[in-house]
């Protein structure tokens, strides 16, 4: 119950739904332990799962036109997460969702959460919380990609998320940065 408690916490904290239908909420989702390199979603599936990230560290990637993995998004713990056209629009996903550490997450199907939905009306207005944070949160992480040299860049990440800084591999912060692995090597030397 230990991997429930903290999704319980946060669903407690949108203050609008009762003990009852915290406990039914989160007696609906399932734990999937994934191991290092292990996808949550591999881009061509389509995803009918909402995932909630308990533990470790997850990244989202697509490949550009030359077949090189761009990274798009990394998630960290108590983060609320899926892709959001192939799971709305039943569309095969363009992302492909690794874990980078292993982790925990408690996901969700779509064919549960709809019918958790119409239990409990007030859970589509949580998970719009939870989507409209998320968004918050990629957003805000994107916001410095746009400015200064790489320089800047790299010391900014490092700064504000050094827990990724020490666990991501140096190839997905450097494609996350918009640079070259050895351009960041040199950055981190300096």
């Amino acid at each position: 119950m230990q991997d429930y408690k903290i999704f319980s916490d946060l669903l407690s904290k949108a203050d609008v739904l009762s003990e009852q239908e915290i406990e039914t909420i989160s007696c609906s989702f399932r734990v999937d332990y994934i191991s290092k390199n292990q996808f949550f979603l591999q881009a061509g599936q389509r995803c009918n799962r909402v995932g909630f990230l308990n533990s470790g560290i997850l990244c989202s990637y697509i490949y550009n036109t030359d077949g090189d993995e761009v990274v798009k998004h990394f998630l960290e713990p108590h983060q609320y997460f899926t892709d959001l056209e192939s799971y709305e629009k039943n569309r095969e996903a363009r992302l492909n969702i690794m874990a980078v550490t292993d982790s925990a997450i408690l996901s969700i199907d779509k064919q549960e959460n709809n019918m958790l939905q119409n239990q409990i009306p007030k859970w589509e207005y949580v998970q719009g919380l939870f989507a409209s944070r998320a968004l918050n949160n990629m957003i805000q992480m994107q916001n410095f990609l746009h400015f200064g040299s790489a320089s800047e860049k790299y010391r900014h990440f490092v700064e504000n998320h050094p827990n990724l800084a020490r666990h991501v591999p140096l190839k997905y912060i450097a494609s996350y940065l918009g640079i070259t692995q050895s351009s960041l090597s040199r950055l981190r030397r300096e």
